[in-house]
């Protein structure tokens, strides 16, 4: 039977992992061309992953799960994450520190990698989709009602920026402290070239939903959706080409190792 498999991550141009619906871990080995199913003992919809290295990661979804694997994903380890709240996504800058975002505005933070986690506050209790870290201080995170935060200390004031949309937004990627992209309801794409002070709207060619970004260097940029869109760019967002996917399924996740 199929699943909805909704984050994946390229941790080496060999070495994938994807997840999914009802506690679905799938690894790759040879860079996409072969799957194994990893066992996890739950049964909730997995919306988030993140690999610190090859042995060690994370993965987040429904009810508040936190899984933690030290073993490639041989086994994983459950541990808590002191939230009910359905988790949408993680993101580590090291080995200890990380940001997990999810439902009510839910924003947690770990510095032991993912034993203990501490609540941070980020506004109103909307619903948080994308997190992202260009390193320990400078992260953003989007979600609903086109909001947009950003902190530049490491998650201890998040401050609102102006998104001029009430989309909702999904995804997130920035390639320096300046200049970001986002994505999401209608076709939306947003870029700043201020840090996050200015969104400008750019034209996407779709009024799909656009669900994730990923930039792989300061030029060359993936852009996926609903109905099998991909978009990409290669001057750094300011324009975007759609390519063929070969799918009409919905695309939500998108991650490269190099352009």
């Amino acid at each position: 039977r199929g699943y909805h498999l909704r984050a994946v991550q390229t941790i080496t141009r060999d070495l994938v992992v994807a997840v999914g619906d009802q506690g679905m871990i799938l690894k790759s080995t040879n860079g996409g061309s072969t799957w194994s199913v990893q066992t996890t003992w739950t049964m909730r919809n997995l919306n988030g992953v993140w690999f610190l290295s090859a042995n060690t990661g994370v993965v987040v979804g429904d009810v508040g799960t936190f899984l933690r694997t030290s073993d490639g994903g041989t086994t994983w380890l459950p541990l808590a994450s002191g939230t009910t709240h359905p988790l949408y996504s993680v993101a580590f800058v090291n080995s200890t520190t990380g940001t997990i975002v999810g439902d009510e505005g839910t924003i947690l933070r770990t510095t032991d990698g993912g034993y203990n986690w501490v609540t941070q506050y980020g506004g109103p209790a909307s619903t948080l989709t994308s997190v992202s870290f260009l390193d320990a201080s400078i992260g953003t995170i989007v979600g609903s009602e086109g909001i947009i935060l950003r902190t530049t200390n490491g998650g201890a004031k998040w401050n609102r920026q102006y998104s001029g949309t009430d989309y909702p937004l999904y995804g997130a990627s920035f390639l320096d402290a300046s200049t970001g992209t986002a994505v999401g309801e209608y076709g939306a794409i947003l870029r700043t070239t201020d840090g996050g002070l200015n969104w400008t709207p750019q034209s996407s060619g779709t009024q799909n939903k656009l669900r994730a970004v990923s930039f792989s260097d300061t030029a060359t940029g993936t852009i996926v959706g609903d109905n099998g869109i991909v978009l990409r760019t290669t001057d750094g967002g300011e324009t975007w080409t759609v390519q063929p996917s070969g799918t009409l399924g919905w695309l939500t996740s998108v991650s490269f190792t190099d352009a």
